[in-house]
């Protein structure tokens, strides 16, 4: 299973909330409402990404937006490092947030790194093992939506062309999405799949009918959020 978790986690120890889809399916929408929703519970909480916003994730993000490249073998090798420096930095880490009681959302995780660059030229079993120590995230959200309206929402909010914004593109990575998901043999924690089609406010009342009841139950266990 990718990503184990960590031992169990003491009463004291926050939840990682990962969000996951295709480029333009919504997640970061949904992942800002989850937070501003979870805040209003009093839950202490950050909102993090990757590509993440350290030096690895600097780089990385020239290669998606297309002012670098790199091979497929180098980019896989280059998540996984910013991923390894995510989790484990001792000034702002996840782990060291979680450590501290907080809360972690974070907008895409291992499962993308999974889907985006499962393919002929990446052996499966070494992308596995590559991201095998990840933390197991608490709940997995992936937002489902399908390709003629994510390209449609890529389209508006940019004229500029990326490295997986092509549709034969989207709809690979969709397609991974979805054998990952079935599968079932990757480290999710609580999985929530949400159709995102619709609008932001709409997709949102699908997703908290999945989550509330696990928070609930998570806040009412000795040492819970808040």
């Amino acid at each position: 299973m990718v990503g184990a978790l960590d031992g169990d986690r003491s009463q004291a120890r926050g939840c990682l909330v990962v969000f996951e889809g295709i480029d333009g399916a919504g997640s970061t929408t949904q992942l800002t409402l989850l937070a501003g929703w979870l805040r209003q519970q009093g839950v202490d909480l950050e909102v993090t990404r990757e590509p993440s916003g350290g030096p690895l994730g600097a780089v990385l993000r020239q290669v998606v937006d297309g002012r670098c490249d790199l091979d497929a073998f180098a980019l896989a090798l280059a998540f996984a490092a910013d991923r390894a420096d995510h989790l484990g930095n001792r000034v702002n880490g996840v782990r060291a947030l979680l450590d501290q009681g907080r809360w972690v959302l974070c907008d895409r995780y291992v499962l993308s790194s999974l889907a985006y660059q499962r393919g002929e030229a990446i052996d499966w079993d070494w992308l596995r093992e590559l991201n095998r120590h990840a933390l197991e995230p608490d709940v997995t959200v992936l937002v489902d939506t399908s390709v003629p309206v994510a390209a449609e929402r890529i389209a508006r909010r940019s004229s500029r062309v990326e490295r997986f914004h092509e549709q034969a593109e989207l709809e690979r990575t969709r397609a991974n999405y979805r054998s990952l998901v079935d599968a079932g043999d990757v480290g999710l924690g609580r999985l929530i799949v949400v159709g995102g089609d619709e609008d932001a406010d709409s997709v949102f009342g699908e997703l908290l009918a999945q989550f509330a009841p696990w928070f609930e139950a998570v806040a009412g266990a000795p040492g819970g959020a808040g």
